[in-house]
């Protein structure tokens, strides 16, 4: 059963202009694309479920912080990476939410339809299912 993620983007605070500069997608066996982006929204098209896909978004300061969404049995779930090092990339955190034991997999493990992270410069960052249930999920992404 496959499943999309529909997001919107949108920045409160204006001292900094984030786009996104990567998009992964996990398990392709399951087969996960990401859309172009198109007036803030951006579509993760999922093959099934135990599929996960980050949108690591950059500033013209540097700042720099990651989206995770996806299904994990069934159920929508999104984490916020905020404060990445520059040698870490999409690519590079998107197995720790896979790996077993890890701080990533309890967080793919509660299943939340919400998450809120503060960054060490006090930028917060926050995501919303706005349609949390069924095939056709959408969430917003909110940067403040």
């Amino acid at each position: 059963m496959s499943y999309s993620i529909s997001t919107f983007t949108y920045q409160t605070n204006t001292n900094a202009f984030f786009i996104p500069v990567e998009k992964t997608v996990w398990n392709y066996a399951n087969g996960g694309t990401w859309t172009p982006d198109s007036a803030g929204q951006t579509t993760l098209t999922m093959g099934g479920s135990g599929t996960s896909g980050i949108v690591r978004f950059i500033s013209n300061a540097g700042e720099n912080f990651a989206v995770v969404l996806g299904v994990h049995n069934y159920v929508r779930w999104c984490d916020i990476i905020t404060d990445i090092p520059t040698s870490q990339t999409a690519t590079t955190l998107q197995p720790l939410y896979y790996a077993s034991g890890s701080t990533q997999s309890a967080q793919r493990e509660k299943q939340q339809a919400t998450c809120s992270a503060k960054a060490n410069n006090g930028r917060t960052v926050n995501v919303v299912y706005t349609v949390a249930t069924g095939n056709n999920l959408s969430a917003d992404i909110v940067i403040g």
